[in-house]
């Protein structure tokens, strides 16, 4: 008779499991990076290298490189890692996810009226970020820091600068379907896990795996309302025990921009700031954006403690 043996990782503590998360990222990112370039080197020749390292983005032969590695980028990081970790926990891929719970019709509406209410007090949060400054002692950092968000913005504008269809369908594909399975399977689906694992606290696994979140882009002035969006799909997520509502919040929140850039030609909000969009300076408007946000959080929130009572009821 055949004993089945446990998975690699499925007795480690969460400590260990968060090491072996990071190594695997590592692995993973580095792998399909040297697999990407070599792939790229038959249809961008032997000047990839050279190609992914200018910042002229004029050249649409580079825009189509940079779309391409940057695909695989995400394939290394989000996709890859989340899903072989989840095989080395407990084999049922589906099922450490939460991909495996069908979420309630009335959730995923008031889900979506959340991140479109939101958006106001976002954008609002998103200005008081960029008007912050580091003390003087610290100023190299924060040239060095706005010198690394400039390049980012800039090639943000590139890639959305699309006159086709097709090209806005790619954005989509690239910049919205991606990231909304990928970072929602590594940051909701396995660090939020871990660190609730980990600390037996649902609201610290919740700003952790928020922090992280809004940390790993790497863009100093758009973290705050990268980090309220973090936390507003942690608990959307804990709450409606499925990965898929911060899945589909994720991907609306990134589409919507996309679709909405290419169907007005609004070039002036992509020389701005794609964060712009929903954004008011009428007071009165963000406070209400605020009070709607955090009122239909509330009925996500009391939804999730009926059922827990009907089931904690149902076991007794």
């Amino acid at each position: 008779m055949k004993i089945e043996k446990d998975p690699i990782l499925a007795n480690y503590s969460a400590p260990l499991k968060l090491i072996a998360l990071l190594i695997l990222l590592i692995l993973s990112l580095l792998f399909t990076s040297l697999f990407g370039i070599a792939f790229a080197l038959p249809f961008w020749g032997f000047d990839v290298l050279e190609l992914t390292g200018t910042s002229d983005y004029s050249n649409p032969n580079t825009i189509s490189l940079l779309k391409y590695l940057q695909v695989v980028n995400q394939l290394g990081l989000f996709i890859f890692p989340p899903l072989l970790f989840a095989y080395w926990v407990s084999r049922k891929i589906a099922t450490y996810l939460l991909l495996n719970i069908k979420p309630q019709l009335r959730v995923i509406v008031v889900s979506i009226m959340i991140i479109f209410v939101s958006l106001p007090f976002i954008s609002w949060l998103g200005e008081i970020n960029q008007s912050l400054s580091l003390p003087e002692y610290l100023s190299g950092i924060e040239n060095w820091m706005e010198r690394m968000e400039g390049k980012a913005n800039d090639l943000i504008v590139a890639f959305l600068n699309v006159k086709s269809f097709g090209g806005m369908l790619f954005n989509v594909f690239m910049i919205a379907i991606i990231p909304a399975v990928g970072e929602e399977f590594l940051f909701r689906g396995v660090i939020l896990r871990l660190f609730k694992e980990w600390t037996k606290n649902t609201h610290i696994a919740v700003m952790v795996s928020a922090f992280l979140f809004s940390a790993l882009h790497m863009q100093f002035y758009g973290f705050m309302p990268r980090l309220l969006l973090g936390i507003i799909l942690g608990y959307l997520f804990v709450w409606s025990g499925s990965l898929w509502i911060p899945m589909l919040i994720h991907f609306i929140n990134n589409a919507f921009a996309i679709i909405y850039i290419y169907a007005t030609g609004s070039m002036d909000l992509l020389n701005s700031d794609v964060d712009s969009i929903g954004a008011s300076d009428n007071s009165f408007i963000i406070t209400a954006s605020a009070v709607f946000m955090i009122f239909m959080m509330l009925i996500v929130y009391k939804w999730h403690r009926d059922k827990q009572i009907t089931e904690s009821g149902m076991e007794s």
